[in-house]
């Protein structure tokens, strides 16, 4: 039986930078995040642009919720010349998008439900479409965890699951890259489906 199951949620963009608007003379760029699927990021917000990670201890019966926003940079510059025009802008939204709700534990003490969800948007550019998450989570004293809902279509999304000081596992990768998406057609598709149990 588990003592502690850690579940982490993050969005993330997989590029270095990503064009965001242009025009015939300049190009506004954000930065991203230059990795693929990682667990290890909990310490590091310039790894991700949301992130949700949640504690569940069965020995204290509680469940804990630590939200996360990483930085947005903005960025323009000359199109023909690659030239940087004007100082980057650096912007950071709040955290008060990213939430745990309808947190409990089985009367039994067998398994905990909580709700996440995210709506998060670019600071530096508003309005602009939110990063979106919605999940309803189960999270069993035999480490198994049931993850059911949808995000975005971008950016990248992931959740793992880590029990005790066993290996993290995989619960659920999503690359936008491979689906024919990008930050102009995923942002405002609220409708990639999650419903897995590992």
């Amino acid at each position: 039986m588990a003592n502690v199951v850690q579940v982490r949620v993050t969005a993330f963009i997989p590029e270095d930078w990503i064009v965001f608007m242009q025009t015939s003379a300049v190009k506004i760029l954000y930065n991203g995040n230059n990795r693929t699927f990682l667990w290890d990021t909990l310490n590091n917000p310039k790894l991700w642009k949301l992130c949700s990670h949640v504690n569940v201890n069965f020995t204290n019966k509680t469940i804990n919720h630590f939200p996360g926003v990483g930085p947005t940079i903005e960025r323009t510059v000359d199109r023909q010349t690659g030239e940087i025009i004007r100082p980057d802008i650096t912007g950071q939204a709040s955290t008060d998008g990213v939430k745990m709700t309808s947190s409990s534990f089985a009367s039994n003490g067998d398994y905990a439900d909580f709700k996440l969800r995210a709506a998060v948007n670019i600071p530096t550019f508003n309005p602009s479409p939110d990063i979106d998450w919605e999940y309803s989570v189960r999270v069993y004293k035999d480490g198994r965890v049931t993850v059911t809902g949808k995000h975005d279509k971008y950016p990248a999304h992931e959740v793992w699951k880590k029990v005790d000081d066993n290996y993290p596992l995989a619960l659920h990768r999503y690359d936008p890259n491979d689906h024919g998406e990008n930050v102009y057609t995923g942002l405002i598709k609220f409708t990639h489906e999650v419903n897995v149990t590992k």
